[in-house]
C-alpha cells in the first residue's frame, strides 16, 4: 500500500524524468534515418552499383569469349565458362534494377507502374543466376580438392561431362525449389501514400519455403567453400615445401625429373591457386549475405516492412555491391594465374609485347 502511495504521489517532473530514462535504454531506434537512406540510395543505386554492374558485364563477356576460344573440352575451362555466364547474367539484372531505380526516383518521382514492376522482377530474377553461380563455385572447389587428394582416380572419374552433369543436377534441383516458392506469385496494386499512387507489389510468394531453402543452401555452400580453401591451402604449402626439398636435393644429386612432370606440377599449382583465390573472393564478397540472413533470423523486424526496414534496404544495396565486386574481380585472377587464358586473351585482343631494342 505504501509503494502504491509512493508511485501515485510522484510529481509530473519526476514522471517525465522516469519516462525519459526508460525511453533512453529500452526504446528501439532505427539505425538509419530516412534522410540518410536517400543519400545511401543515391550513392549505391545511382553511382556505385550501376558502374560495377556495367564493368562486370564487360569483364564477363571477355571471360566468356576467352574461355570459348580456349575450348570447353576440359572441366576447368568448362566450369569457368559457366561461372562467367552466371556472373554476367547477375550483372545484367543488377544493371537493369539500378536503371529502373534511377528512372523511378529521378524521372517518374516513384509513380511509374511499369518501371516499378521491372525493378521488382529483376530483383527476383537475379536469384536464379546467383544460385547457379554458387553451385558452380562449390563444384569447382570440390573437384579441385578431390584432384589434390586422389589425383589419379579423379582424372578419369570426374570428367568434364560428369562435372557438367553435377552442375546441371544441383542447379535444376535448386531452381525447382525457387520456382516452387515463386509459382503462386501474384501482382497486386497497393496504394503508396508517399507518392500518392498505386504501385505493383508481388504477393503470395512462399517466403517461408524460399527463406528456408536459400538459407540452408547458402550456409552449406559457404561452409563447403571454406573447407575447400583450407584443404587447398594446406596442399599448396606442402607442394611448396616439397619443391624446396627437391631443389636442394638437385644441387647434390643428378636430376631424374623430366621437364614434362615439372610443367604438369606447375600447371596444377596454378589451377589450385586460381581456385583458392576465387573461393576466397567468393567468401569475402558473400559475407554481407551471411550477415543479412543472420540478422533476419535474429530480429523479426529486420525486413522491408518492419521497424528496421531502412537497415534492411541498406544491407540489400551493400550486398548487391559486394556481389558485383565478386563478378568483376575474377578476370584479374584468371589473368594472373592462368597462362592459357593470358595467351588467348592477348590473341583475341591483339595484344603483343613491345619489341626489344
Amino acid at each position: 500500500m505504501e509503494a502504491a502511495n509512493v508511485t501515485t504521489s510522484m510529481t509530473p517532473e519526476a514522471a517525465n524524468v522516469t519516462t525519459s530514462i526508460t525511453s533512453l535504454f529500452f526504446t528501439r531506434r532505427e539505425t538509419i534515418s530516412d534522410e540518410a537512406l536517400v543519400y545511401l540510395g543515391l550513392a549505391f543505386k545511382v553511382i556505385i552499383n550501376p558502374i560495377l554492374a556495367f564493368l562486370g558485364i564487360v569483364a564477363n563477356l571477355i571471360n566468356i569469349t576467352v574461355f570459348f576460344k580456349m575450348g570447353l573440352s576440359d572441366g576447368v575451362t568448362q566450369n569457368f565458362f559457366i561461372l562467367s555466364i552466371t556472373d554476367g547474367l547477375m550483372c545484367v539484372f543488377s544493371e537493369i534494377n539500378s536503371i529502373t531505380y534511377i528512372l523511378q526516383t529521378q524521372v517518374y518521382s516513384g509513380t511509374s507502374v511499369y518501371v516499378e514492376f521491372v525493378h521488382l522482377a529483376c530483383f527476383l530474377a537475379a536469384t536464379f543466376p546467383q544460385t547457379i553461380s554458387l553451385i558452380t563455385t562449390v563444384v569447382i572447389a570440390v573437384v579441385r580438392c578431390c584432384c589434390v587428394a586422389m589425383p589419379l582416380q579423379v582424372k578419369y572419374l570426374l570428367t568434364a561431362r560428369r562435372q557438367l552433369a553435377a552442375i546441371l543436377v544441383f542447379s535444376t534441383s535448386a531452381l525447382s525449389m525457387l520456382l516452387y516458392a515463386f509459382t503462386p506469385i501474384k501482382v497486386a496494386f497497393v496504394h503508396n501514400d508517399r507518392v500518392n499512387s498505386s504501385l505493383p507489389m508481388f504477393l503470395e510468394i512462399r517466403w517461408t519455403a524460399y527463406t528456408l531453402f536459400t538459407n540452408i543452401f547458402f550456409y552449406i555452400g559457404f561452409v563447403v567453400a571454406i573447407i575447400c580453401v583450407i584443404i587447398l591451402t594446406i596442399s599448396l604449402n606442402r607442394s611448396s615445401k616439397f619443391r624446396e626439398t627437391s631443389t636442394s636435393a638437385k644441387t647434390t644429386e643428378p636430376s631424374t625429373d623430366t621437364s614434362g612432370q615439372a610443367k604438369e606440377g606447375s600447371k596444377e599449382t596454378r589451377i589450385v591457386k586460381t581456385v583458392v583465390f576465387l573461393c576466397i573472393i567468393f567468401i569475402l564478397c558473400y559475407m554481407p549475405t551471411l550477415v543479412f540472413a543472420l540478422f533476419g533470423q535474429v530480429e523479426p523486424e529486420f525486413k522491408s516492412t518492419g521497424f528496421y526496414r531502412n537497415a534492411n534496404i541498406f544491407l540489400l544495396m551493400f550486398l548487391e555491391m559486394s556481389m558485383m565486386v565478386n563478378a568483376n574481380v575474377n578476370i584479374f585472377v584468371y589473368l594472373l594465374f592462368n597462362s592459357r587464358y593470358r595467351d588467348v586473351f592477348k590473341t583475341v585482343f591483339s595484344i603483343t609485347a613491345p619489341a626489344q631494342p
